[in-house]
């Protein structure tokens, strides 16, 4: 099997090793992404600017030449493989370094925090109807000259310019008008094109949108209307996997890059370990989940920081199979009530292992054993009345008293335990002096800082995740030479202070030659008076 990373048999021939030219592409991509070049801006710094030469390995002007056609080429090969594989080749070159740049700089990764953010395609937002006419559009393209014929009738009143000019002169109460009509000549279509052009991009996209558009009830065509319309629906032809997701009063069209970063305080500077980028209907939860097991076999982490986006009861199944402990700023989901008592409020001892309660202490003080309930992942905790009748808090006790036994039960399911669990960390968490979480947000925002108003300038989910991947390598560098410029200006301040103490000694004599310096130039000028003054210094 060839490698995808290598150049394909199409580009011009490569005047350096193929091996070399990878590793190349990839330095120029990272570049691009980390800076926000445009291609051809790249193309030229990678040609005429020498620091950039130096920077993907070449010394020699004369060498490492290849046309921009290659790099079209190499990112379609990775694409590609992508979607044909689900392997993501950029993501394997970047935790590679990344884990390389760990181990060079001994940092510590028992403590990592991680933070999502939504990144827009490169795609033009439109109407409903805009967009149901540019798929009817394209289908027409697509036909060969006989069928556009047959339909020329039907693309009619479509084919009068582009699909932004159709809609600008509709009123909008003539809306659902159109939009009957545009399904019904779609619903023609889907069935009469299918066994000719089933296989063609064109074709599938216009059975999609008919798809998540329209509804058949009873015989009769309708479109969707409300929440009968997925935010999974396309967006745009030009990208399939774009989703609709509304946050915090905005509309936003695109992905949810998700960044993970390690953030020991002991460590001098952190690192990103793991970049994810999906449909921006994607669950933060379900991102964590998924990436945990990997990020468990590369590092050492044992402590998980997120806000309140990340809980679910697969995190906590996910967590407790990697032994990790998820400390969160808030919690996702309704406040327990302030006049009663939660199960945060007591204090709970859990099996090591598989998590499950062994016993409860009340917030009185009195301990009881939990056993296991009638129903699966359900338990009890029998406490002793006589010992609760006392007890101040008993009016705003969880508990139900027993009619025929002297106990005060608390029932209780196993995620019950989970969510109280992280109920008590994220108060911990409140009540220290440093937060560790937080600053996960500023270097979220410096690997989108290069695109600007958070758009990236490709469109799809291979693309997509290839250039924030790269931004986030670039971030690392930066990181790395923030790091090493302090030290070497530490080590300038050093010798400074070791060069005033040994010089002390030497200061009257250095105050007296100066001295001496300065009469002696004065004299040079009183003897040669036309001299020129630049040509006077001592």
């Amino acid at each position: 099997m060839k490698n995808p990373l290598l150049c394909s048999t199409q580009m011009t021939k490569p005047r350096i090793p193929i091996h070399r030219l990878t590793y190349l592409l990839i330095g120029f991509e990272t570049l691009k992404a980390g800076f926000g070049w445009s291609d051809e801006e790249a193309f030229d710094h990678f040609c005429f600017d020498i620091q950039v030469r130096y920077a993907v390995g070449h010394r020699d002007l004369s060498e490492g030449h290849f046309d921009l056609r290659t790099v079209y080429n190499f990112r379609q090969r990775v694409a590609e493989h992508m979607q044909e594989t689900g392997e993501n080749l950029i993501d394997q070159a970047f935790e590679q370094v990344t884990d390389e740049q760990v181990a060079a700089f001994n940092l510590k990764t028992n403590k990592l925090r991680m933070d999502s953010t939504l990144i827009a395609s490169n795609i033009r937002q439109t109407t409903r109807l805009q967009l149901l006419v540019e798929v009817l559009q394209r289908v027409h393209r697509m036909m060969d000259e006989g069928d556009q014929l047959r339909y020329a009738g039907d693309f009619e009143a479509y084919l009068k310019g582009t699909s932004g000019q159709y809609i600008y002169t509709i009123k909008r109460e003539a809306y659902p008008e159109h939009l009957q009509r545009v399904g019904e000549l779609m619903h023609k279509l889907v069935s009469e094109l299918q066994a000719k052009y089933a296989n063609e991009a064109a074709y599938q996209v216009l059975a999609r949108v008919f798809k998540e558009h329209f509804a058949i009830d009873e015989s009769k065509l309708r479109a969707k209307v409300g929440e009968e319309l997925s935010a999974d629906s396309l967006q745009s032809p030009d990208d399939w996997e774009a989703t609709y997701r509304r946050k915090r009063g905005q509309d936003h069209i695109g992905y949810v890059t998700n960044v993970t970063e390690t953030c020991d305080p002991e460590n001098p500077f952190q690192l990103i370990v793991k970049v994810q980028t999906e449909s921006n209907n994607t669950d933060d939860a379900a991102m964590l989940s998924e990436a945990l097991p990997a990020l468990k076999e590369r590092t050492d982490v044992d402590e998980m920081h997120t806000d309140g986006g990340y809980n679910s009861s697969e995190v906590d199944e996910a967590m407790q199979e990697q032994q990790v402990q998820q400390i969160q700023t808030a919690i996702r989901g309704h406040k327990p009530a302030s006049e009663k008592l939660g199960l945060e409020d007591f204090e709970w001892q859990v099996d090591t292992d598989d998590g499950q309660p062994q016993s409860a202490t009340c917030p009185h003080g009195q301990q009881a054993e939990a056993t296991a309930g009638r129903k699966e992942d359900r338990y009890r905790v029998a406490f002793d009345s006589s010992a609760c009748k006392s007890c101040p808090l008993l009016d705003q006790c969880p508990t139900e008293s027993l009619k025929r036994q002297p106990r005060n039960v608390l029932r209780f399911s196993q995620q019950d335990v989970n969510v109280a669990l992280r109920r008590q960390r994220c108060a911990d968490e409140r009540s220290n002096e440093r937060h560790l979480r937080p600053a996960v947000e500023a270097t979220v925002r410096a690997v989108k800082h290069p695109f600007g108003n958070a758009k990236v300038p490709v469109r799809g989910n291979p693309r997509v995740s290839m250039v924030m991947t790269e931004s986030a390598a670039m971030n690392n560098v930066r990181q790395i030479h923030r790091y090493q410029i302090s030290q070497k200006e530490a080590g300038r301040t050093e010798k400074g202070k070791q060069k005033a103490a040994t010089g002390a000694r030497q200061q009257s004599a250095s105050s007296f030659f100066a001295f001496v310096c300065g009469q002696l130039r004065a004299c040079l000028r009183l003897v040669h008076p036309l001299r020129p003054a630049w040509a006077c210094s001592f």
